[in-house]
């Protein structure tokens, strides 16, 4: 039976809810696939640990990582990304499998991987969000012989947007256009604008529920979506940068450059009334507040949007996703992606879809 080792960067709620899964399905992959995987190392922010003897009893029997790591013989403290790989590196170990479920600056990491022939699965969006040129090299490396790059989570967590729009590609249809809401988080928020309830109390809420980052601004700023938009645009052939999206957030650059998260959230109250005028106009028209990205015409654009409430995108509630391809082939009655597009559990579930994939594929 073949061993498929992998060391993952990231030990996060993503990380440790993919690492939950892979090690409890080990068994069922043996039975129905014919091959095992077997995780040699982990690393987080501060701690890391590599054991080339395997990791999966270890990490089966804890349920918490970061205790796990702590006390595991051989831990060390994390060294960074490069010299982490460095160490993973020298000790050779067979048929190894990149995981990247961190938010980090990792192109390099990646592209380090690619030109060794170590296959990457990653959740990761700043590396294919980056300079073109790395984008253009990850794509050459990753597609060589056999596919090395799987990425389908950088977009969508478990649902299938990439994977779909390189088919309607790869069989010669023409995408038209993109459009869709690609934030969990900004999709719970529009939804809620909708009840009437104030913008800020919202924002509040949504932190409380953990909807949103520690600092919401990181949600709110729309970097999240524009890199989303960006990859979707550069998989249909789009050569763009960041720089050429036009991105606007949904607060102001002065709240955004506020000292801290706490002086940031005293002062969201200042966007009620521009958000009620908002929403009056939209509802006079029939329409709906959401938070959109269109990718048409060689362009990218993401912000915030009035829509008909009975289109797709008004319709979408809560922190779910929707993406609509008009295509060639799809022009009067656009392809249609919806479901949840954040989460743990669902974002964890893509990856490990991704790795079985590309085992199938590389094998």
């Amino acid at each position: 039976m073949k061993t498929y080792h992998l060391f993952q960067f990231g030990k996060g709620n993503i990380g440790g809810a993919l690492i939950k899964q892979v090690v409890h399905r080990v068994d069922a992959m043996q039975t129905q696939y014919g091959f095992h995987f077997e995780y040699v190392g982990v690393c987080g922010q501060s701690q890391a640990v590599y054991d080339q003897a395997g990791l999966n009893e270890a990490l089966e029997k804890q349920t918490d990582i970061n205790r796990m790591l702590t006390n595991y013989p051989g831990y060390i403290a994390y060294p960074g990304p490069m010299a982490m790989l460095d160490i993973v590196l020298r000790n050779n170990p067979p048929n190894l499998f990149v995981i990247d479920t961190t938010g980090a600056e990792m192109t390099d990491v990646h592209l380090s991987c690619l030109r060794q022939g170590i296959p990457v699965i990653t959740a990761n969006k700043k590396p294919i969000a980056d300079d073109y040129s790395a984008y253009d090299e990850i794509q050459r490396l990753g597609r060589g012989s056999t596919f090395r790059y799987w990425y389908e989570t950088t977009a969508g967590a478990g649902l299938p947007v990439i994977s779909s729009i390189k088919e309607l590609v790869d069989t010669g249809d023409t995408v038209l256009e993109i459009a869709g809401c690609l934030s969990g988080t900004l999709g719970y928020i529009c939804s809620q604008l909708d009840t009437g309830c104030a913008f800020s109390d919202i924002v509040v809420e949504a932190q409380a529920l953990g909807f949103t980052e520690p600092d919401p601004r990181e949600d709110l700023n729309g970097m999240d979506v524009a890199r989303k938009a960006l990859i979707l645009a550069r998989e249909i052939g789009y050569i763009l940068n960041m720089s050429d999206l036009h991105v606007d957030g949904m607060v102001s650059d002065t709240l955004l450059e506020a000292p801290s998260v706490d002086a940031f959230m005293a002062l969201l109250s200042q966007e009620d009334e521009v958000y009620a005028r908002r929403m009056a106009a939209a509802r006079e028209q029939g329409q709906v507040l959401r938070y959109m990205a269109t990718v048409k015409n060689g362009a990218c654009q993401v912000g915030l949007q009035s829509v008909p409430l009975d289109s797709p995108t008004g319709s979408l509630t809560g922190p779910d996703n929707i993406v609509v391809c008009t295509t060639a082939r799809y022009k009067d009655n656009p392809l249609v992606i919806r479901g949840p597009g954040a989460g743990p559990e669902v974002t964890a579930g893509g990856l490990f879809g991704d790795l079985i994939k590309a085992v199938r594929v590389i094998d």
